[in-house]
């Protein structure tokens, strides 16, 4: 267990409503449009991985519990729990908006880690994300870090040269 993470499947909830306090009541939300996978209007790709469908689909837990595991997959983004030791630190030249998450499962993936998604558990945000409802700077910051992101994959190649994986 200590080179996997476990994912948190994101969603965003329709702003003014209370936070669901539970998978039923997630489900429940999400049948009558209120709750959306974390993204799903702006970048699908970006939360895919997670398996949403597979997930729904998925008998009450009593409690939270690893349900299944994932393959990493560009461009994910998920919202995970880890290890207090052995995770690769965050890479904090990623300012703003962009490859930040994406960096992090990137480089967790190259160095071995595994990503189980959890049953049971969830994270959610406040408000639809809305393409044109960002910040006037936004592209600016995500041209940086795409830059930035094209170098740290080529950090990762020397940081772990005896990985058979890549991102």
């Amino acid at each position: 267990w200590s080179r996997v993470v476990f994912v948190l499947p994101a969603f965003e909830l329709r702003q003014g409503l209370t936070p669901p306090g539970s998978k039923a009541e997630l489900l429940t939300l999400w049948g009558s449009g209120h709750v959306r996978p974390f993204y799903g209007a702006l970048c699908p790709r970006c939360q895919a991985s997670t398996d949403f469908g597979r997930w729904r689909g998925l008998p009450p837990a009593p409690r939270p519990l690893v349900a299944y595991e994932v393959p990493w997959r560009d461009p994910w983004e998920p919202f995970y729990v880890a290890p207090a030791q052995g995770v690769p630190p965050f890479d904090e030249r990623f300012l703003q908006y962009g490859f930040n998450r994406i960096s992090q499962a990137c480089e967790l993936h190259v160095a071995g880690f595994r990503f189980a998604v959890l049953d049971g558990a969830f994270v959610t945000h406040r408000g639809f994300k809305e393409p044109g409802g960002f910040h006037r700077g936004r592209d600016g910051e995500l041209g940086l870090n795409r830059d930035l992101f094209r170098a740290f994959r080529r950090e990762l190649r020397v940081r772990y040269p005896e990985s058979p994986r890549h991102c």
